[in-house]
């Protein structure tokens, strides 16, 4: 199989850290991306293996020397992928989970055109609201995410699949369920197995 990048958005609390995380521990041919940040880590985050926490300078050297995927400011943060984690995986035949936003899933697909792209979709505003203020995040923050979650709602049709999180275990089984087609559709298939005989 080749690989490819699967790039999962969702609005901020929609539940895509913790769906990619479960199909992770399911599916040994994935690899989640581990996204740059400036944000500070939130309790029990860890430093390469939640997020690469960075400090806004070591982040604006690797934008100015054109080793990040993708980047955004999104909240007074930055965020992004670097390249080299993404190409590393591929070489090795796995696929790279980008968990991105909208903004940076437009960019990464404009570069690999074989992405397969999931977006999250939240029962309700009203659950995603009850999600983010389980979250402890500030006040004016839930409304910004809020506001942000609604533009992000308007981008859906740029996505391959829509993926409901009413139900934990049910959205996990789908994702591991789109990852496994998207990996046997036969454009994805090395020679050997399209040349049997």
């Amino acid at each position: 199989m080749k690989a490819f990048p699967i790039i999962v958005s969702s609005p901020s609390g929609a539940g895509k850290t913790t769906i990619v995380d479960a199909v992770l521990k399911r599916n040994k041919t994935v690899s989640r991306v581990i996204t740059a940040t400036t944000r500070a880590p939130r309790t029990g985050e860890k430093d390469g293996v939640d997020y690469l926490f960075w400090s806004i300078k070591q982040f604006e050297q690797a934008i100015k020397k054109g080793q990040m995927l993708e980047w955004a400011q999104v909240h007074t943060h930055y965020y992004g992928i670097p390249k080299k984690s993404v190409d590393s995986l591929m070489k090795k035949g796995i696929c790279p989970i980008l968990v991105i936003d909208v903004q940076g899933a437009r960019t990464v697909k404009a570069q690999y055109p074989d992405a397969a792209m999931v977006f999250i979709v939240p029962p309700s505003l009203k659950e995603l609201k009850k999600r983010i203020l389980g979250r402890n995040d500030n006040t004016q923050d839930i409304e910004l995410r809020l506001e942000t979650a609604k533009k992000e709602m308007l981008e859906l049709d740029h996505y391959d699949y829509a993926l409901l999180n009413d139900d934990l275990e049910e959205a996990v089984d789908n994702m591991a369920g789109i990852i496994a087609a998207e990996q046997c559709r036969v454009s994805r298939q090395d020679l050997k197995i399209k040349n049997l005989k």
